[in-house]
Protein backbone atom coordinates (compact mmCIF):
# COMPACT_ATOMS: atom_id res chain seq x y z
CA UNK A 1 0.00 0.00 0.00
CA UNK A 2 0.93 3.34 -0.64
CA UNK A 3 2.16 6.01 1.95
CA UNK A 4 -1.27 8.22 0.94
CA UNK A 5 -3.07 4.45 0.97
CA UNK A 6 -6.88 4.98 -0.48
CA UNK A 7 -6.42 8.66 0.02
CA UNK A 8 -4.66 11.51 -2.73
CA UNK A 9 -2.69 12.84 -0.53
CA UNK A 10 -0.82 12.46 2.57
CA UNK A 11 0.59 15.21 5.15
CA UNK A 12 2.21 15.27 8.16
CA UNK A 13 4.86 17.38 10.79
CA UNK A 14 7.00 15.92 12.88
CA UNK A 15 7.66 16.25 16.65
CA UNK A 16 10.53 18.59 15.91
CA UNK A 17 8.69 20.94 13.84
CA UNK A 18 5.59 20.66 16.06
CA UNK A 19 7.22 21.87 18.82
CA UNK A 20 9.23 24.81 16.73
CA UNK A 21 5.79 25.90 15.74
CA UNK A 22 4.61 26.04 19.23
CA UNK A 23 7.88 27.92 20.32
CA UNK A 24 6.87 30.21 17.61
CA UNK A 25 3.39 30.65 18.27
CA UNK A 26 3.80 31.45 22.22
CA UNK A 27 7.06 33.98 21.34
CA UNK A 28 4.68 35.99 19.32
CA UNK A 29 2.04 35.70 21.93
CA UNK A 30 3.52 35.54 25.56
CA UNK A 31 0.24 36.89 26.93
CA UNK A 32 -1.33 33.23 26.22
CA UNK A 33 1.15 32.09 29.16
CA UNK A 34 1.12 35.07 31.50
CA UNK A 35 -2.52 35.61 33.84
CA UNK A 36 -2.96 37.75 37.16
CA UNK A 37 -5.57 39.91 38.36
CA UNK A 38 -4.34 43.45 40.08
CA UNK A 39 -2.57 44.16 41.73
CA UNK A 40 -0.07 41.41 39.70
CA UNK A 41 -1.42 42.83 36.29
CA UNK A 42 -3.19 46.02 35.84
CA UNK A 43 -3.91 46.10 32.39
CA UNK A 44 -3.97 43.54 29.51
CA UNK A 45 -0.92 43.77 27.14
CA UNK A 46 1.31 41.97 24.67
CA UNK A 47 2.62 40.09 27.16
CA UNK A 48 0.17 39.54 29.99
CA UNK A 49 -3.97 38.60 30.07
CA UNK A 50 -5.24 40.88 32.85
CA UNK A 51 -7.94 38.42 34.27
CA UNK A 52 -10.21 39.34 37.36
CA UNK A 53 -9.40 38.26 40.95
CA UNK A 54 -11.49 35.97 42.87
CA UNK A 55 -14.23 37.44 44.96
CA UNK A 56 -14.94 36.36 47.96
CA UNK A 57 -16.57 37.79 51.39
CA UNK A 58 -14.58 39.66 53.96
CA UNK A 59 -12.04 40.15 51.63
CA UNK A 60 -11.44 43.58 50.36
CA UNK A 61 -10.88 43.42 46.55
CA UNK A 62 -11.24 39.84 46.09
CA UNK A 63 -7.85 37.18 45.98
CA UNK A 64 -5.33 38.57 43.55
CA UNK A 65 -3.57 35.59 41.94
CA UNK A 66 -1.66 35.24 38.96
CA UNK A 67 -0.23 32.03 36.90
CA UNK A 68 2.31 31.94 34.61
CA UNK A 69 3.59 28.97 32.21
CA UNK A 70 6.77 27.73 30.41
CA UNK A 71 6.12 26.91 26.29
CA UNK A 72 4.58 23.44 26.60
CA UNK A 73 6.77 20.74 24.91
CA UNK A 74 4.91 17.59 22.74
CA UNK A 75 6.31 14.20 22.62
CA UNK A 76 4.44 12.91 19.84
CA UNK A 77 3.68 8.86 20.15
CA UNK A 78 6.31 6.59 20.39
CA UNK A 79 7.13 8.07 23.63
CA UNK A 80 10.78 8.82 23.92
CA UNK A 81 10.80 7.92 27.59
CA UNK A 82 8.74 6.39 30.40
CA UNK A 83 6.44 8.73 32.13
CA UNK A 84 5.29 8.45 35.56
CA UNK A 85 2.44 6.39 36.80
CA UNK A 86 0.04 6.51 36.01
CA UNK A 87 0.23 8.16 32.82
CA UNK A 88 1.12 6.15 29.30
CA UNK A 89 1.45 7.38 26.37
CA UNK A 90 -0.79 5.07 23.96
CA UNK A 91 -1.07 5.09 19.64
CA UNK A 92 -2.68 8.09 18.52
CA UNK A 93 -1.27 10.61 21.70
CA UNK A 94 0.59 12.74 22.53
CA UNK A 95 2.30 14.26 25.73
CA UNK A 96 2.36 17.94 26.94
CA UNK A 97 5.25 19.25 29.52
CA UNK A 98 5.46 22.36 31.12
CA UNK A 99 5.60 24.45 34.03
CA UNK A 100 3.54 26.25 36.02
CA UNK A 101 3.67 28.92 39.07
CA UNK A 102 0.88 29.93 40.78
CA UNK A 103 1.29 33.03 42.72
CA UNK A 104 -1.39 34.09 45.43
CA UNK A 105 -2.05 37.58 47.04
CA UNK A 106 -1.39 36.78 50.76
CA UNK A 107 -3.68 40.17 52.62
CA UNK A 108 -2.63 40.79 55.76
CA UNK A 109 -3.32 43.36 58.49
CA UNK A 110 -6.60 44.49 56.44
CA UNK A 111 -9.31 46.14 58.93
CA UNK A 112 -11.99 48.41 58.22
CA UNK A 113 -12.45 47.31 54.91
CA UNK A 114 -8.96 48.73 53.90
CA UNK A 115 -7.13 45.53 51.53
CA UNK A 116 -4.18 46.06 53.52
CA UNK A 117 -0.77 44.61 52.53
CA UNK A 118 -0.39 42.29 49.92
CA UNK A 119 2.53 39.44 50.13
CA UNK A 120 3.08 37.42 46.79
CA UNK A 121 3.49 33.22 47.61
CA UNK A 122 4.18 31.26 44.67
CA UNK A 123 4.86 27.42 43.84
CA UNK A 124 6.50 26.41 40.83
CA UNK A 125 5.09 22.74 39.69
CA UNK A 126 5.61 20.56 36.72
CA UNK A 127 3.27 19.43 34.64
CA UNK A 128 2.70 16.49 32.32
CA UNK A 129 -0.25 15.99 30.44
CA UNK A 130 -1.91 13.38 27.64
CA UNK A 131 -3.81 14.58 24.84
CA UNK A 132 -5.27 14.03 21.79
CA UNK A 133 -4.79 15.79 18.50
CA UNK A 134 -8.34 17.22 17.36
CA UNK A 135 -8.91 18.63 13.55
CA UNK A 136 -11.06 21.39 12.67
CA UNK A 137 -11.27 21.52 8.78
CA UNK A 138 -13.57 24.42 6.84
CA UNK A 139 -12.84 24.25 3.27
CA UNK A 140 -9.89 22.74 1.09
CA UNK A 141 -6.62 24.28 2.37
CA UNK A 142 -8.67 26.26 5.35
CA UNK A 143 -8.35 23.90 8.63
CA UNK A 144 -6.31 23.47 11.44
CA UNK A 145 -4.96 21.06 14.07
CA UNK A 146 -5.28 21.97 17.79
CA UNK A 147 -4.84 19.79 20.79
CA UNK A 148 -7.26 18.28 23.64
CA UNK A 149 -5.80 17.76 27.30
CA UNK A 150 -7.68 14.53 28.86
CA UNK A 151 -5.66 13.40 31.52
CA UNK A 152 -3.08 15.74 33.56
CA UNK A 153 -0.49 14.31 36.59
CA UNK A 154 1.71 16.50 38.77
CA UNK A 155 4.07 14.21 40.25
CA UNK A 156 5.34 14.47 43.60
CA UNK A 157 2.09 16.16 45.07
CA UNK A 158 0.48 14.76 48.61
CA UNK A 159 -1.96 14.35 49.65
CA UNK A 160 -3.88 12.72 46.92
CA UNK A 161 -6.53 14.78 47.39
CA UNK A 162 -4.69 17.82 47.03
CA UNK A 163 -3.26 16.20 44.17
CA UNK A 164 -7.23 15.31 42.58
CA UNK A 165 -7.94 19.34 43.09
CA UNK A 166 -4.96 20.51 41.49
CA UNK A 167 -4.53 18.24 38.37
CA UNK A 168 -8.47 19.40 37.67
CA UNK A 169 -7.56 22.91 37.63
CA UNK A 170 -4.64 22.55 35.51
CA UNK A 171 -6.76 19.99 32.99
CA UNK A 172 -8.76 22.98 32.72
CA UNK A 173 -6.21 25.84 32.46
CA UNK A 174 -4.54 23.73 29.55
CA UNK A 175 -7.43 23.02 27.73
CA UNK A 176 -7.69 26.73 28.08
CA UNK A 177 -4.45 28.02 27.16
CA UNK A 178 -4.64 25.13 24.09
CA UNK A 179 -7.45 26.07 22.75
CA UNK A 180 -5.96 29.15 21.12
CA UNK A 181 -3.28 27.30 19.74
CA UNK A 182 -3.79 26.52 16.33
CA UNK A 183 -1.96 23.95 13.47
CA UNK A 184 -2.81 25.68 10.56
CA UNK A 185 -3.09 23.07 7.73
CA UNK A 186 -0.32 24.95 5.64
CA UNK A 187 2.44 24.62 7.94
CA UNK A 188 1.96 20.37 7.61
CA UNK A 189 1.36 20.19 4.04
CA UNK A 190 3.77 23.28 3.74
CA UNK A 191 1.59 24.97 1.47
CA UNK A 192 1.70 22.89 -1.42
CA UNK A 193 -2.05 21.67 -1.70
CA UNK A 194 -4.97 22.54 -0.81
CA UNK A 195 -5.96 19.32 0.91
CA UNK A 196 -9.55 18.55 1.28
CA UNK A 197 -9.51 16.63 4.83
CA UNK A 198 -10.63 12.62 4.51
CA UNK A 199 -8.58 11.24 7.39
CA UNK A 200 -7.14 12.28 10.67
CA UNK A 201 -5.22 13.61 12.21
CA UNK A 202 -3.52 10.95 13.50
CA UNK A 203 0.05 10.51 15.72
CA UNK A 204 2.61 7.73 14.23
CA UNK A 205 6.00 7.61 14.56
CA UNK A 206 6.55 10.91 16.24
CA UNK A 207 4.30 13.03 13.10
CA UNK A 208 1.13 14.45 13.22
CA UNK A 209 -0.72 12.84 10.16
CA UNK A 210 -3.40 13.75 7.56
CA UNK A 211 -5.05 12.77 5.10
CA UNK A 212 -7.04 13.68 1.97
CA UNK A 213 -7.50 14.51 -1.59
CA UNK A 214 -6.99 18.11 -4.08
CA UNK A 215 -9.16 20.40 -4.45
Amino acid sequence: MSLTGTHHVFASIDERGTNRALQAFFGARPHYLHYGSAPFVTANSTSVTQVPPIAFPGVPGGIAYAIDLTVPVVDLFPPDGPLPPPLVLGPGELSITTKVTITLGCVTGAAGGDRGHVTPVHTTLDVIAIADPVGHYFSPGVGYVSFQVKQVLLPGVAPASLQAVLDCLLEMILNGLLASVQLPFDIIDAGFVKLALEAGPTIAGNQIEIWGDVS
